[in-house]
């Protein structure tokens, strides 16, 4: 059973998405954008909270 407080969201600001097991970011768009803010997220996750 998965504890919910174990569960990372996406370093990448604008992004919702979960990050993936042992990573920082949900993938290699988030992890691209180094220290970059941005406001949309480009993900590609269809549920992403940060696509607009």
């Amino acid at each position: 059973m998965a504890d919910d407080k174990n569960q990372k969201t996406c370093k990448n600001p604008p992004c919702g998405c979960p990050a993936t097991d042992g990573a920082k970011f949900c993938g290699p768009s988030c992890e691209g954008t180094g220290d970059i803010i941005e406001i949309d997220c480009d993900c590609g996750h269809e549920a992403c909270s940060g696509n607009f």
